[in-house]
């Protein structure tokens, strides 16, 4: 009869035990929102670009379940602002926002230009730009703004078509986004211009300043740095030849 009643207890607590496997396995995931513009080749409304593959990677074994929201960049920004949704960007550390450990990406901060050949920060400060109105604030806060004089455009379209008309000396932004540009222009312009780098931004992500936001963040920094040290995520940057500039104790994985 003991061993009965043993047996009994040691099969209703084993049965216990895997059906608290079960429900944990089957735990609903906790919804995010990831707020962001749509760019070319970085977030396009297909799912297909860098950031989505590197969200694929962070996030692929995850706890959370990512849903986007595509907004024009301030709105999406303010999103997290007010909490409503969990992560955006990215763009240069500042004081302003929660931002991540580790940048999502380096880029070269640079100016489209029919100069011949390169200019001296001297030289640019004495010409008129264009930069897009939307990303001002983030652009502005490179080493080189001192010497930036110039408008803004309302859109990237806008400062490449000013510049067309020979209305603004250069067009400054990031590499990738000239880049772009310049490979849409007819192939006979496209001789006409150079691209010249001035300036380097890491960009980083952000997050919402609550305990959801600040648990992501956590969980975003030490999954980012893990796959670094596995090399899981270089060969997205290098697929769409683009860089990230590492910190020292990772850097040699890079």
């Amino acid at each position: 009869m003991r061993v009965f009643r043993f047996a009994s207890f040691f099969l209703f607590i084993l049965i216990g035990f895997t059906t608290g496997i079960a429900r944990s396995a089957q735990s609903p995931k906790i919804d995010i929102i990831w707020a962001t513009d749509t760019w070319e080749g970085f977030t396009n409304r297909d799912g297909t670009g860098i950031y989505h593959e590197i969200f694929s990677k962070i996030f692929e074994h995850s706890p959370y379940h990512v849903s986007i929201q595509y907004l024009p960049w301030k709105r999406a920004l303010h999103q997290v602002v007010i909490n409503k949704a969990q992560v955006s960007g990215a763009l240069p550390k500042s004081n302003k926002y929660l931002f991540a450990d580790l940048p999502i990406l380096t880029q070269p901060l640079s100016i489209l230009t029919q100069a011949d050949q390169s200019l001296s920060l001297a030289q640019i400060q004495t010409l008129v730009g264009v930069w897009p109105l939307t990303y001002a604030e983030e652009l502005m806060q490179s080493d080189i703004s001192q010497y930036l004089d110039g408008i803004t455009a309302q859109y990237r379209a806008d400062a490449i078509a000013l510049l067309q008309k020979n209305k603004v000396d250069y067009y400054l932004d990031i590499r990738s986004i000239l880049e772009l540009h310049l490979a849409n222009l007819p192939l006979e312009e496209q001789s006409k211009y150079h691209i010249q780098d001035l300036s380097t931004l890491n960009l980083y992500l952000i997050f919402s300043d609550d305990e959801q936001g600040r648990v992501l963040k956590k969980y975003y920094d030490e999954t980012t740095q893990q796959l670094l040290e596995n090399n899981t995520l270089q060969p997205i940057y290098k697929k769409y030849n683009l860089s990230l500039k590492l910190d020292e104790k990772i850097s040699h994985s890079h």
